[in-house]
């Protein structure tokens, strides 16, 4: 039995927080601010809505939509009546999306109808073509078989789609003692939240959280980043993807403000900051940098709030880079699972070290080719267990996810030395980490060859000071075909989300690309190779 205290499911989560800081600002924008017990009616008439609508436990709510208090909303919403949310990236192009929402069993779309240049009503009319003879009261669709109904903010225009306010004019026909009942039956174990990130293969992977992740890793996070509940937090990684979720519930968990911007515009960045006097932000790479010295031109003093001036210890004094906390996570482990207190100085020797395990993960380090645990110290790859670690991943058996005693292998290359700290290494596979974002190359790799005009493509991730890495790629023209960089640039975009596209293409003969005796790539010769080479 779990109490309050320790709350493993959202709806006790949101019930403790609110008990505790219901007058306090939950959410603000240059719009609009809410306080917690605001933010705790409009989740429970949303999802009386949704309860009113057919939705209950386990039922498959897709959310797409910008961060702000709608989106909030409509997550807790969902959770809070028991079903599974698919967070869905608002970068997704229309074949993304079609994927999504079938791969994910998708009963019900919850979406904002435009955002930045994107408009998700044609999206979705051209990832399905058959919705335009569909009607909104019950779609039927071959190509996404479990999908119902979609509920835009704006259904202008669309046929097949219906209106959120027309779906929240539902709760009020809900007897208001059904959603606390329906609460006190969410049990920790249950799947709570289905996350795509791009993995080993071509299509990206569906990582499933329970409850127990989503209500008890936060509160351990928020230990490490020092998230108190006068905080007003602006993260800029959005909520779709693992980074923006973890610190959106680190915020909600100690009854902190989350402050989010209109877009991802560096402008509305800072106006945001300022106008809702933020007083901490959570970013990443160059986009910090920016955000950093675009409030510095405007007279902002960055050494006031943190994560935009330098980090510092107990004492105040500024701990350089590579004394901080390397922390090390990944969607999979619902953000970091080795890391040290932001205002924690590394000690003597563990220079650029994550540091030791979070919220009781079990670590270990194995050869990559035995799978035999490898002594302390030595470099091999990590794998994890317990922690905040995934249920598992969406419509994979256990035994191709896990191994047989329950340790997940992160083809991170790692080593954990005597006193327990993981020093990085490397990443094992395919994966190119850029701008905080997971990339797979083998999907731009499918993306490229799905090109007539393409005879082969060869794709790796190239180090970047201001990104971390980013997307690489060799490519060997058909015969008698004449590519251009920003030609391939410019259909890739129609395709893959803007982060996938590679920045660097150079064209090569298939001759040149290196490869191993078995064939394979070398990745390691191919980023030199792409980097060598007069970009087009």
């Amino acid at each position: 039995m779990y109490t309050e205290e320790h709350a493993a499911t959202l709806p006790a989560l949101l019930a403790r927080v609110v008990a505790a800081h219901a007058e306090h600002d939950a959410i603000a924008t240059m719009a609009e601010t809410i306080d917690y017990a605001t933010l705790e009616q409009r989740s429970a008439r949303f999802a009386r809505a949704l309860l009113a609508a057919g939705a209950g436990k386990g039922t498959r709510i897709a959310l797409l939509a910008p961060d702000g208090i709608f989106w909030i909303t409509a997550f807790l919403a969902a959770l809070r009546i028991g079903a599974v949310i698919t967070l869905v990236s608002t970068l997704g192009t229309p074949p993304e999306l079609a994927h999504i929402l079938r791969h994910s069993d998708v009963q019900f779309l919850i979406a904002a109808r435009r955002f930045l240049r994107h408009d998700y009503g044609q999206h979705l009319c051209t990832a399905f073509p058959a919705l335009g003879a569909q009607p909104a009261a019950m779609l039927q669709l071959v190509e996404a078989p479990h999908l119902r109904a979609v509920w835009f903010d704006d259904p202008s225009g669309l046929g097949w789609a219906d209106s959120v306010d027309a779906l929240l004019a539902r709760a009020d026909a809900m007897d208001e003692r059904l959603l606390p009942a329906i609460e006190a039956q969410v049990t920790p174990d249950e799947d709570a939240v289905i996350i795509y990130t791009s993995g080993s293969t071509e299509q990206p992977k569906a990582v499933v959280h329970t409850h127990w992740t989503l209500t008890r890793h936060p509160p351990a996070l928020a230990r490490l980043f020092l998230v108190k509940p006068d905080d007003r937090m602006l993260p800029m990684l959005p909520s779709f993807w693992l980074g923006g979720l973890a610190m959106a519930m680190q915020v909600l968990s100690q009854g902190a403000t989350l402050v989010y911007a209109a877009t991802p515009d560096m402008n509305d960045f800072l106006a945001a900051l300022l106008h809702c006097r933020a007083n901490r932000v959570n970013g990443w790479g160059d986009g910090l940098t920016r955000l950093r010295a675009l409030a510095m031109e405007n007279g902002v003093a960055v050494e006031k709030i943190i994560g935009l001036g330098p980090f510092t210890d107990a004492q105040g004094v500024p701990i350089p880079a590579a004394l901080q906390s390397n922390m090390l996570g990944m969607s999979e482990t619902f953000a970091p699972h080795s890391a040290e207190p932001i205002n924690v100085r590394l000690p003597a020797g563990k220079e650029n070290a994550s540091g030791r395990p979070v919220n009781n993960y079990e670590r270990r380090v194995v050869d990559p080719e035995t799978g035999a645990a490898v002594p302390p110290g030595t470099v091999g790859e990590l794998q994890l267990r317990g922690g905040g670690l995934m249920r598992g991943l969406y419509k994979k058996m256990r035994s191709e996810v896990f191994t047989p005693d329950g340790f997940y292998p992160t083809g991170d290359l790692v080593r954990i030395d005597e006193h327990d700290y993981l020093i990085f290494v490397a990443r094992k596979g395919d994966m190119i980490k850029t701008r905080a974002a997971n990339v797979s190359r083998l999907e731009v790799e499918a993306a490229l060859a799905a090109f007539p005009d393409v005879a082969l493509a060869v794709v790796a991730g190239l180090p970047d000071e201001a990104f971390g890495q980013i997307v690489g790629a060799a490519v060997v023209p058909a015969a008698g075909q004449t590519l251009t960089a920003d030609g391939l640039r410019r259909r890739l975009r129609e395709t893959l989300s803007s982060y996938k596209v590679p920045r660097r293409i150079v064209f090569v003969t298939a001759e040149e690309i290196p490869r191993t005796a078995t064939g394979k790539p070398k990745l390691h010769e191919l980023a030199q190779l792409i980097m060598s080479r007069e970009a087009d």
